[in-house]
């Protein structure tokens, strides 16, 4: 569009005021005058801390879980895996299971290459056609949640072991290993370097498997350090306040800086926060932060919970809490041809933690899927205080097992019951013990604050009357139907009481 000069002289002012969506600011023969400039500085800083804090979430998430760890064990270092298995352990994760154990480490590639030992183990055949044995789900991923890659059963080697070299941006060329058969290598951007691990099979099987699992660096000997979680909470959610900008401060103190970070670099620079200088806000910056973080964490809670991009939602406005082939979650490198995806990461890395391609793409049969919804069936939010019944059709198509687990809407991680008498409980799913299944082969998860109907504990999520929540839809080894349309995802409808479910 020609613009003319007319047209140029009406959209600003020489002398008087702008107009605009955040108040009027002076002008003075085209001079900002000096009220207006320390307004206009306020107001470009606290833009900047804003969408600081969607950009920083990712790194100040994995930040704080390794920092959560250094403090709650004695014993936790580079290539120690901790065992996570109890209800108060995983209660302080970003949307965590409650179906598979967890191992949880970190590796430093900046002296040599990490080096993660897969053992082989069972097939998908062998474990859905109930034969012993287990096998290894997980992921290799950076600390700005960028995955190269998945490791055991959905990884390159289909389950069948190997060993996966991880190389850092400052790795020494001299300790990295030399290729050979069975070695996989993944370069990373980030220094550091985050494993998540999950063994399913039968007790004995998961232990065996894990024992044969190696984390080291190159010129080291084939170790393994596994410690038990010791039923400890550890809050690996972002902080809020300044706690989170400190935890960001020594984020970026531990990487390296990208290409594509420079620019945010320097608006943190003026913000108080710079790379090999101590954190030391200045009144006015500590203000503009704090209060950056709060509509910071606003903004993150509407991208999770008020979705605005077309396509997104599904089914019964489902949610896939990943990619795709449609592009609506955040793509395992995070990274698409034009550009990175700002919106869906700062989403993602708020609602969740850590991802991987099996999580992004949907491989039939070797895909881990999750589908997250904020509203019931009548578009009314999900309150505690409520009673609710999820109708799942079955079969569900998942090869290894699916879960319907409930979180809580303002910490993302599992709904906080352990004092109710249904309590120390989130998940309804294939493989609860004892999970009723209706005549027609559906499942029903009643959810509500007051103690379970009877005869439908298993079933029952007991939730809390202050407090919002929403549900994942989890199917590991999802099959096609899952992801075509051709399977119906589950329906969340409030009720009176569960006269009508109890019934069946």
């Amino acid at each position: 569009m020609k613009q003319t000069e007319q047209q140029f002289a009406e959209l600003m002012p020489i002398s008087g005021t702008v107009d605009t969506f955040f108040g009027g600011f002076e002008l003075d023969h085209s001079f900002p005058t000096g009220e207006t400039a320390d307004q206009v500085y306020d107001l470009i800083d606290h833009q900047r801390a804003a969408q600081l804090y969607l950009w920083g979430l990712p790194l100040v998430g994995m930040t704080r879980w390794f920092t959560a760890y250094q403090e709650s064990y004695e014993s936790f270092d580079y290539n120690t895996l901790v065992s996570v298995r109890t209800f108060n352990e995983r209660r302080g994760i970003l949307t965590a299971n409650e179906t598979t154990d967890y191992l949880f480490g970190f590796s430093d590639t900046r002296e040599a290459a990490a080096i993660l030992e897969i053992p082989g183990g069972a097939s998908l055949n062998d474990l859905t056609s109930g034969r012993p044995g287990a096998t290894m789900v997980g992921m290799i991923v950076n600390m700005w949640q960028e995955s190269p890659s998945d490791v055991g059963i959905f990884g390159p080697n289909r389950g069948g072991g190997g060993k996966h070299v991880i190389v850092g941006p400052n790795t020494p060329p001299e300790a990295v290993p030399e290729p050979g058969d069975g070695v996989l290598v993944h370069r990373i951007e980030s220094d550091r370097v985050m494993y998540v691990l999950r063994a399913i099979g039968g007790p004995d099987e998961v232990e065996e498997l894990n024992s044969k699992l190696r984390v080291y660096n190159y010129g080291q000997d084939p170790s393994i350090h596994i410690i038990d979680g010791e039923d400890k909470f550890t809050a690996q959610y972002q902080p809020r306040g300044l706690a989170f900008w400190e935890m960001l401060h020594r984020g970026i103190n531990d990487e390296v800086v990208q290409e594509r970070d420079r620019h945010f670099m320097y608006w943190l620079r003026t913000l108080g926060i710079e790379k090999g200088k101590p954190f030391e806000p200045t009144e006015r910056q500590r203000r503009i932060l704090e209060d950056g973080a709060k509509v910071g964490e606003v903004m993150a809670k509407t991208l999770v919970y008020n979705e605005r991009l077309d396509g997104v939602l599904r089914q019964n406005n489902w949610r896939f809490i990943l990619g795709g082939d449609w592009g609506d979650g955040i793509k395992h490198t995070q990274r698409m041809r034009d550009y990175d995806i700002f919106d869906p990461r700062a989403r993602y890395t708020y609602e969740a933690v850590t991802t991987s391609p099996a999580m992004t793409i949907p491989r039939p049969g070797t895909a881990q899927a999750y589908l997250g919804k904020f509203e019931d069936e009548d578009m009314g939010r999900l309150h505690g205080a409520e009673r609710y019944e999820i109708r799942i059709e079955g079969p569900v198509p998942a090869a290894l097992f699916w879960s319907v687990v409930i979180y809580d809407a303002d910490t993302r991680c599992v709904i906080d019951n352990r004092h109710g008498p249904a309590g120390g409980k989130a998940t309804v799913g294939s493989r609860t013990p004892g999970v009723r299944e209706n005549d027609d082969g559906s499942y029903y998860v009643v959810l509500g604050p007051d103690p379970a109907p009877a005869g439908w504990g298993a079933n029952y999520v007991q939730t809390l009357p202050v407090r919002g929540w929403f549900p994942y839809l989890r199917a590991y080894g999802a099959e096609a139907s899952f992801f075509d349309g051709t399977y119906r995802y589950p329906t969340v409808n409030k009720v009176d009481d569960f006269s009508d479910i109890v019934g069946q």
